[in-house]
Parts: structure tokens; sequence; C-alpha cells
């Protein structure tokens, strides 16, 4: 299984154009630890909230500076908002210098880019102005100070108010607020994480709430925060007027589920991409390309924009659409083509969780539902074929809009639907050099990705691919590439194969007689013996994964003058996760090697006790994957060839273990 790791703190996130109302605290200020870069001295926001859900937001942030290599960052401070329906302003902006003196940001140092349309049109694409604070004279010890208010011209929603703001532990908050003052009357819920609730107060028709944050010592990042975290797990503040998720979906789907029926363009459309194909999943498998390959990606933050999306006609004229569009007009499509389909909400980030309070920000991507086949598709994300999901898409909550039954849960991706097979034809010379064929067979989103990277390769770059891949290997050679079969009808297909023809010098590397792990000559994406160099230390928490299929075959031709003089044993090993089988025989030319790897690691989220029972079926088949053959060449004229470190080279003549560092840095080196 690879496992894909990373900061997985929720925060908040724009993917798909749906405003999103959560915040992050932009910095931290006190006496901080020595690795602190900076500390949030002061973080206020306070949320005036009016009976139509519209709600005026007021920040101040007083940000210190306590190493140089946090000046840059704070040098400048940005607020964005949308001229649609709202209006910004920067109150005040402020150095402190250390010694208390006070420099005020003079006029000359704001910058304001505003998104505007040509003579006197409105903006396409984008109507976001962003305000630019450059702070005079910072030094470390400094603070910068901003105080900025945003508000609502309209509700995102008419009559609801969503918000998150989460908060980093990484950081310092010295003291960190945050106050909501909204009508009595306003069906308005919290959930909190972390915080300090202070008690309620009244103000004629206004209740008034805040929580408070402090952390002194910013917490150290380490192998043991790696990996998917809960919501719970970090101080974090959500607010919404929404009664459940199907509320949300209600919300949306109001304004946007109109836009999905079909009009005589549409139809027309989806007649001439469908032709005479009879067969629905054929049928919806085209549209579902189509809106893929011919509508390119473009956010959408245009007032309500942000949420409602843009008319079918406006999406097809100018060929470009957020998540909501192209949901939409594939939606569209479907309908005028008799295929059913849903438009789901679905967190674009590393949410799998969501949280008891229904907030907007938990649901920020759209994508669509095919139930007749119970399939889940998502056109935004290029390259990926019909029937298959970006990796970080499986496993998630999501929110059907227009359904009975609105929160459900993407399944885990089935197991190894990712594959690679790779064979290899290798004639190894007397003086170390070697000359060959590898053909290598993707299946899944690697077939798509790795087509569309050799259509973008030009005609340069194809004439130097061999070369360039075999010296990242630490090889000097040459050779030819064959690109395989790239037309347009299969540019989404879930097959592919690509093919190499190659000449190197230095294949044995270490002299007359050393010992050498096989691999494939240059660096594939799925090779059996990466599991040979991989981290087989279990996560403390849960992580995103998958499992894949890989095979490879090697037959070897030996010239005379050359020896295999030892073969590493073969190995079995057979398990419910993963299966390996490898072996290694003499043929009558050579020596011929077969590995096949089965991890059954389904596509989605695992948790620390299967990683674990990974960990132990992995280790074994590692070592066996790190067994080394050891040859002797004969030939006089062998010498010691020098040069990089392709990964299958143990670089120790007469090596009689594998050193797994060397191993991994050469490894890595390829990547």
């Amino acid at each position: 299984m690879l496992r894909l790791l990373g900061y997985a703190l929720p925060r908040a996130a724009w993917a798909g154009g749906l405003a999103l109302a959560m915040a992050l605290p932009a910095g931290a200020q006190t006496p901080a630890p020595a690795q602190a870069p900076s500390a949030l001295q002061r973080w206020h926001v306070r949320y005036e909230l009016g009976p139509d859900g519209r709600a005026t937001m007021t920040q101040e942030l007083h940000h210190q500076v306590l190493q140089a290599g946090a000046l840059e960052e704070l040098k400048t401070y940005s607020v964005g908002f949308s001229n649609g329906i709202q209006q910004g302003q920067v109150l005040e902006a402020y150095t402190l210098k250390q010694d208390g003196r006070r420099i005020d940001v003079p006029a000359n140092n704001f910058q304001t880019q505003t998104s505007d349309g040509h003579q006197g049109g409105k903006p396409f694409f984008s109507d976001r102005t962003r305000i630019t604070v450059v702070f005079p004279d910072l030094a470390v010890g400094d603070t910068v100070a901003v105080k900025y208010r945003i508000e609502d011209k309209e509700a995102i929603f008419p009559g609801a108010f969503s918000m998150a703001h989460s908060l980093s532990p990484f950081m310092v908050h010295a003291d960190s607020r945050i106050t909501v003052r909204a009508p009595k009357g306003l069906s308005l819920r919290f959930e909190a994480h972390g915080l300090d609730e202070q008690p309620s107060a009244e103000e004629g028709e206004f209740s008034v709430r805040e929580w408070h944050y402090r952390n002194p010592t910013a917490r150290t990042w380490s192998e043991a925060d790696e990996g998917v975290w809960r919501l719970e797990e970090t101080p974090v503040l959500l607010a919404s007027t929404f009664a459940d998720y199907a509320a949300i979906a209600r919300a949306y789907g109001e304004r946007a589920l109109p836009k999905a029926e079909p009009t005589e363009r549409v139809r027309t459309l989806a007649q001439g991409i469908v032709g005479t194909v009879q067969e629905p999943r054929e049928r919806a498998r085209l549209l579902y390309e189509w809106v893929s390959t011919h509508i390119t990606y473009g956010g959408n933050c245009i007032g309500v924009g942000a949420v409602v999306p843009r008319d079918t006609d406006t999406v097809l004229d100018n060929r470009m659409g957020d998540c909501k569009d192209h949901a939409t007009l594939l939606q569209a499509l479907l309908a005028a083509a008799g295929v059913r389909s849903e438009q789901v909400l679905v967190n674009a980030g590393d949410t799998y969780d969501l949280p008891g309070l229904p907030v907007v920000a938990s649901a920020n991507h759209v994508i669509n539902y095919l139930p007749d086949w119970q399939m889940y598709v998502d056109a935004t994300a290029k390259q990926i074929p019909f029937g298959h999901l970006p990796a970080n898409a499986y496993a998630k909550p999501v929110v059907h809009v227009g359904s009975q039954d609105p929160l459900r849960r993407i399944p885990a991706g089935p197991a190894a639907q990712a594959a690679q097979r790779v064979h290899t034809t290798l004639r190894v010379a007397a003086d170390g050099s070697a000359s060959g064929h590898l053909r290598v067979e993707f299946e899944g989103t690697q077939a798509a990705r790795m087509r569309a990277y050799m259509r973008e390769l030009h005609a340069d770059a194809q004439r130097d691919f061999v070369r360039r891949l075999l010296a990242r290997s630490g090889y000097k050679g040459k050779g030819e590439l064959d690109r395989g079969d790239l037309s347009d009808a299969l540019l989404l297909s879930d097959r592919y194969a690509v093919e190499l023809r190659f000449d190197i010098d230095n294949f044995l590397q270490s002299g007359t007689q050393g010992a050498f792990v096989l691999a494939p000559v240059v660096d594939l994406p799925l090779s059996v013996v990466r599991l040979a160099v991989g981290d087989f230390t279990p996560p403390q928490r849960r992580v995103r994964c998958y499992g894949y299929h890989s095979e490879e075959r090697y037959d070897i031709t030996l010239a005379p003058g050359v020896q295999f003089t030892r073969l590493p044993e073969a190995f079995d090993s057979r398990h419910a996760t993963l299966d390996y089988r490898g072996s290694y025989q003499r043929t009558a030319q050579g020596v011929q090697v077969l590995r096949s790897l089965h991890d059954h690691t389904p596509q989605g989220l695992c948790e620390t006790g299967y990683m674990s029972d990974w960990t132990a079926q992995a280790q074994p088949i590692a070592r066996s994957l790190q067994g080394q053959i050891f040859y002797r060449l004969s030939s006089p004229s062998a010498t010691a060839k020098k040069g990089g470190g392709n990964p299958a080279v143990g670089g120790k003549t007469g090596a009689k273990k594998t050193d797994k560092k060397q191993l991994k840095r050469k490894q890595n080196k390829r990547q």
C-alpha cells in the first residue's frame, strides 16, 4: 500500500468555488520558545449577525516576528472579499517597534487589486478585491498590527449563516478570541473544541457569545502528527443556522438544480456526443469525458456565484467553469441523454468526518452521482477515467442534493484498481554494458495520467527522454521512446502502454565482480522494488492509502564472460492484505525473474490497526526484495565503472548484504 501522508489539520479550502466561512489565524503573539518563528500576540475576531444571515466581521491581529525567517512572510498582509456581495475596509495598520514606537502604514504602502470587466462589463472569472498592506521598518522583535472589517451586502445563503474557525496548535497564541453577536431570535448553534467559552451576555435584542484560546508554547511537528486529523483534535469553533446537512443541500439545490434542466442547446450537444450509442453506461461515459476534456477549470467567486452555478450557456460559450459548473452541465447533459444523476457535496480537503454541527465548510466541492451504477464521478478531476475518482475522494462523507437520503459516504475504492505490468528484456555484455527493451502497461488512473504526460512531451524532450530517465537512475546511456497510442478517443482510457529501447554503458558498476538489487532500469511509479525502501514505522493516526497490483518480468541474457554467481532465493508471502511472489530462475541464455505484488488495501482511509498489520506483512517482502544478484565478469577489459547510483546497484565489490540506507538514498535520487 502506498501511504499518502501530509499535514491534514482542518483548514479553509476554496476548491470548486464554494465559498467557505472557515477562517484561519494569520499568526500569533507573547514570549515564545526559540523554535517558534512568530507569535500571535492578539487575534480578535468579532461577528455581528443580522436576522437575514448577513454578517459584519471585524478582525484585529497583532503578529510578532521572533525569527528572521518570518520577516518575509509577515512583511505583508492581504485582505480579500467579493465586490458583488461584500465591502471591505482596512481600519488601521502599523508596525509596533520593540521599543514601543508605532509606525503607521503610509498611504502608498497599500495596494488594492480589483477584478473587473472591460468597458463597464462585469467580470467573468472573479470579482475578488484584494487589499495588501506592506508594513514599514519591520525587524525581529517587532509586531505587525492590522484591523479590518468585511461587511456582507447580501447573504450568500439568504436567511442562513455558517462559519468555521480553526486555530493551529503549532502556533503561539497569546490572546485569541472569537466573539459572535447575533439576534436572539436567530436559530444559531455552536460547536467548539479546545476553546474556553466565556459566560454569555445580552445586549438588548442581541446575545453575545465568546471563546478564548491560549497556546503559549507552539507544538512541535513530529512523525506522530502525520496523517488525517479528526476535527475534535484541534482548536476549532463552528457556528451554523442550518438544522442539518440536508438543509445545506436544499439551500444549494434551490438555485443550482434549475440550471441543470436541459436546454435545447444542451439536448443538441448531448445527442452530438453520444451519437448512435444506446447503452446507458456508455452514453454516461462519453458525456463525462466530454465535460472533463472540453470544459477547463476556472473558479467562480462572483457574489453569490460562489455557491450558485453559472447558466449552462455561459459555461458552454466560454468552455470554462468551476466544480459547480462542471457538475451542473454534466447533470444537464446526462438528463438529455436519459441518464439519471445527482449532484453531491463533498469536502475537497482532508475532512473525513462531518462535524455534528452542519457547516458549509465541510462540503465545499461538488461532484456527480450516477445511481444506476452507484458510481461517483468528478468531471473537474482532469485525467481521471470514467468510473474512478481522485485518491483523496474515497471514503469521504457526502451530501446528496435533491435526495431523500442525503447523508452518505463514498465507498472505499476497489483494491488494486491501479496496476502496472513491466516486461524487460536485457542483454548484459562482458564489459558490464547492457542493451534491451522495456514495455510498461498501466491500468486505472495512472494510465490516463501517463498518456496525458506523453501527449504533452514536445519533440526535443522525446528525443532525449530515455537518456534523461536513465541518467536519473545513475546510468550513462541512450535509447528510443515509443509513446504508444495517444489518440483523442483514448484520452481518458484506463489502459495505456509505453515502450523504451535502451543501451547502457555502465549497467554493472562495481567492476569485475560485485552485486546489485534488480530493479527496472528507469524509475516507474509502482515498481515492486519500491517496497524495499518503504517506511515501516506504523503511523499513530489514520492515513490516506490505496492498494495496487504490480507485475515485473525480466528476461536477462548473459553474454559469454558474464556470470551471475548467486541469485536471491524465491519468496512467497500470501496474506489477506499483501500477496507477493518472487522467483529467480536460470535459463539457457541467462536468468528469468518474475515478481508479482498485490496490495489489497482498499483506496480511502486506513486506521492505525490496519497499518500495523500491513507493516508486519510488508517487512519480510522488503527484505526479500533487498536480496542481491552477485555477478562476475571474466573479461580482462572489464573495469570498475563509477557513476551515480541506480538503486539496483549494491555499490561494493563482493558486498554480502544490502545497505538499506544507501538503497533508499539512491531511490530518492531517482524520484
